[in-house]
C-alpha cells in the first residue's frame, strides 16, 4: 500500500443551473487544484491544509476523506494529512469545491492502493460536498465537468450523465 497519493481535478462552469429542476450542465475548465494526501495511523484524525487559501474551511477535505476511508470500510485503521492547492478562486462559480473533492477523492484512493470506477470517484465527492454542506443539489453536475473535463448534461438528482460531449480543439 503506498500511503501516500498525489490527484489533480479541474474546474469547471455552469452552463444550466441544476436547482431549479434537477437537471444541469457544465463544462471542464482548465484552471486546477492538486491534492497531496498522507495516510497516518491515527484513526477519526484528518488534517487538512489548503495551501493556496489558508483562511479557508478544511471541512470538506475532512469529509471527503471519511467518505472514501469508509466506503473502502477503513475509517478505523487510517486517519491522514492532506494539502490542497489551486488556482481556481473561490466562491466565482467556477467549481473549486467540486475540484478539490474530486481530487482528495482521486488522492485518498491512489494512497490506499484502491481502484474504483470513475463515477464512484464523482459520487464519493458529491456525497463529501453534501456532509460539509457546500452544495444544495449535490452538484453532480459540476463534478462530472471537473472529473471528465468535458460538457456535460446531467440529472442531478438521479446522479446520472445525460449526455457527454468533448469539445475539439486544446481542451483539457
Amino acid at each position: 500500500m503506498a500511503l501516500v497519493g498525489k490527484a489533480v481535478a479541474h474546474g469547471a462552469v455552469t452552463i444550466i443551473n441544476a436547482i431549479s429542476c434537477g437537471f444541469g450542465a457544465a463544462l471542464g475548465v482548465e484552471l486546477k487544484t492538486e491534492a497531496f494526501v498522507k495516510l497516518t495511523s491515527e484513526p477519526g484524525h484528518v488534517e487538512g491544509r489548503i495551501l493556496s487559501h489558508p483562511e479557508e474551511s478544511t471541512i470538506l477535505i475532512e469529509k471527503t476523506v471519511n467518505r472514501v476511508l469508509k466506503h473502502f470500510r477503513l475509517e478505523d485503521e487510517y486517519g491522514a494529512y492532506v494539502e490542497t492547492k489551486s488556482d481556481i478562486p473561490i466562491a466565482r462559480g467556477l467549481k473549486s469545491s467540486s475540484a478539490a473533492a474530486n481530487a482528495v477523492t482521486v488522492a485518498v484512493i491512489a494512497a490506499l492502493g484502491e481502484k474504483v470506477d470513475d463515477l464512484t470517484v464523482v459520487n464519493l465527492g458529491v456525497d463529501a460536498a453534501l456532509d460539509a454542506g457546500v452544495t444544495i443539489t449535490g452538484a453532480f453536475d459540476d463534478a462530472c465537468a471537473s472529473y471528465f473535463g468535458d460538457i456535460v448534461i446531467t440529472d442531478n438528482y438521479n446522479r446520472k450523465i445525460l449526455k457527454q460531449v468533448h469539445p475539439r480543439e486544446n481542451y483539457p
